[in-house]
Formats: structure tokens, sequence, C-alpha cells
């Protein structure tokens, strides 16, 4: 109830010029999207209430749920059963998405990391996709699955923000943004990543697209979202755990599970509070949109614009276009990702996207994570 009085006191003159839990000036509505969630949650939430979340990672938000279909996603990758949430963690969780969805708004910009093979896929407008059996050609103009706000990963390098964002749900030797180690419970930086880069799609929001984005938590969760904090309502859905290996939490927050610091096999990189959302409804990419590659050292490269595009004849439409200041191998390299998913749309029978577009196929939880 203190939660929602300060909170509602934010839209009116009588809000402090401090944060209410420490003193320290109160950010506005622009330094919030630079600021880390944690910075945040220690203006407006007690130490006591931070502690609690940060400990609420490896923690069963779904110990309710008794279909079996769920019972990998009670367990840690050794197989050891997750505790449950207790009701304080319940109530300090609550009261994180009471705090930071206020920042998921019209103009707001999050992040969509994207595995670099769907790049050229991207650049290219068109991709392949296999739907029941079918390869399907569908156009790839639009926002979808798992994003968060910018400010989750700003100051990061490319390790921290696979670690940070829970990209790290692969299992093969070899992935986009992991690799196997010698222990079968630890992933490290991908060799992928270390030799190109991560990528990831910066998108303006819309009023449409941040109502879209919503809060992905497990059952216990959502379930206690209407009692306690009314003000989520339709903020939020329920979306439990699968596999002991998913990193997806179930408590609105991204996590790892135990990414290594590239070849170092005694150091795992820290939690970083974040608050996950899930594109119910894919939002089109937006003029302006950009595309970025990080690397190991944090530098964010860019390389291409999501831009109007006049045709010959007239037309315009809005369509990728590269970065002038990209080197000459760069260039190249992305060039030949733009004619690899030429060729592949053109062998899956090119055309205009097939009117299944991938918005209209059913996503399970494990597709979410790309």
């Amino acid at each position: 109830m203190a939660l929602s009085l300060l909170l509602a006191l934010a839209a009116t003159a009588a809000w402090p010029a401090s944060c209410p839990a420490n003193g320290a000036p109160l950010p506005t509505a622009a330094e919030r999207q630079a600021l880390a969630p944690v910075v945040i949650l220690r203006c407006f939430l007690p130490a006591a209430e931070v502690a609690a979340i940060a400990g609420s990672i490896g923690h069963d938000p779904q110990a309710s749920l008794t279909d079996p279909a769920y019972d990998s996603g009670k367990q840690n990758p050794d197989g050891s059963l997750r505790p449950p949430l207790d009701g304080d963690e319940i109530a300090a969780l609550i009261d994180m998405h009471s705090v930071l969805d206020l920042d998921m708004s019209d103009g707001a910009v999050i992040r969509k990391y994207v595995p670099n093979s769907d790049i050229g896929g991207y650049l290219y407008g068109r991709t392949v996709i296999s739907s029941n059996g079918k390869l399907i050609v569908v156009t790839t103009n639009t926002v979808r699955g798992f994003v968060g706000l910018e400010r989750n990963t700003l100051g990061l390098d490319a390790g921290q923000t696979i670690a940070a964002v829970g990209l790290d749900y692969e299992t093969g030797e070899r992935g986009q943004f992991t690799d196997a180690t010698k222990s079968p419970f630890h992933r490290q930086v991908s060799r992928e990543v270390q030799e190109h880069g991560l990528h990831v799609l910066r998108h303006v929001m819309s009023a449409a697209g941040a109502g879209a984005a919503l809060i992905p938590l497990g059952k216990d969760l959502e379930d206690a979202v209407a009692a306690l904090a009314p003000g989520l309502a339709g903020r939020s859905f329920e979306m439990n755990r699968k596999g002991a290996s998913n990193p997806y939490t179930g408590l609105g927050i991204s996590d790892e599970i135990g990414l290594l610091v590239l070849q170092d096999e005694t150091r795992e990189y820290p939690l970083h509070l974040n608050e996950e959302d899930v594109m119910t409804t894919p939002t089109p990419l937006a003029a302006g949109d950009q595309l970025l590659r990080r690397d190991l050292r944090g530098k964010d490269t860019l390389i291409a614009v999501y831009a109007a595009v006049t045709a010959g004849d007239g037309t315009v439409t809005d369509a990728w276009q590269l970065s002038p200041d990209l080197s000459a191998a760069d260039a190249a390299y992305y060039q030949h990702l733009v004619d690899r998913a030429a060729a592949h749309v053109k062998a899956a029978g090119g055309g205009a996207a097939d009117s299944g577009d991938k918005a209209q196929i059913p996503l399970d939880a494990s597709k979410y994570m790309l």
C-alpha cells in the first residue's frame, strides 16, 4: 500500500524532490531511461526489499503448479529442486515491477538481441522458417519475443550482456551466443560472438508497442498481482518455465544459468537486476531503428538504420540501410549475409512473404528466447 501511494504521488505536485528510500535526487522520466534498474529500485524500495529481489533468483515462482509438463521447470540445471518463493519475496518482486514497468511507455527505447545467423534475414527484410515441415518465406519487419529496456544492458560488454539477458539457452557444443564448457552446467561466450560480436535491434516503442510488452510471470507471482498491485493489471501474463537448463526465471527477471567469463572457468558473471518483457503482439519496426554490434569490450558499432527508401518508380518503403561509416571489410561481411539470406528466400519460393507470417505462428517458450 505504501508503494502504491508513492507511485500515485509521482503524478502530482506533491511528489517529493528526492528518492523516498535513500534521499538521492529523484530522477526524471528521461533520466530513468538511462539508469541501471537497481539504481531506480534503491530510490523507491528499502534495502531489505532490493536484497529480497536479488535473493529470489533461483527460486520457483510456479511451485503450486501440478501439471507434470512443468516439473522440469521446477528444477535447477543439476536436477535439484528450486525452493518456492516466500511471501516476502513475492511482495518484493511485485513492488519491483510496479516501479520498473512505469518506464515501458511510448517513446521508450528497447533492445532485442538476435542471433548472428538471423542478421542477413533482418537486413534483407525476409527470411525462411520451417512450419509443420514446410519452408515459409516471412517478413522480418517486426520486433517480437523477449525484449528489454535499453537501460538493462547499458555499460555492459558482450559477455555481460549475454549473461544479463539469459541468452545462454543453448545446449549444443557450439551456439550463437554460448558454447559448451567442460562442465555440463556451464556455458561460455561463443566463438561466434568473440569473432563477429553480439547484434541487437534498437527500437523506439510506440504506445501500441509498449502496451503489448507484458511481464512474463510464473503462476504464483501472476496470481498475486491482482491482490498486491492492482496498478499492474493487464501488464503481466502467466508464463511458466519448462526445462531445468532454461534461464527463463518466471520472476519477470532474466538470468543466466552459470555463464563463464570467456575461457576462465573460475569466474561467473554477476547478476544484473532487470525487468524482462515479452512482445505478446509483434510491433513493427520504426524509421530510425538501429542494428548495433557490441564487442567484448562493450563498444557498440552502428551497422544499419531502418529508413525510408524511394524506389525508381517513386514508391517509398522502409528498409535497412548499412552505415556509410562501416569499414570495407564490415560492409563486405554484411553484404555477404544479405546475399545468403536472399538465396535462401529464392530457394524457398521467393516472392512476397507468405500470408502465414511468423507473427501468426504460435510460439512456445523456447522460441521466445530467440
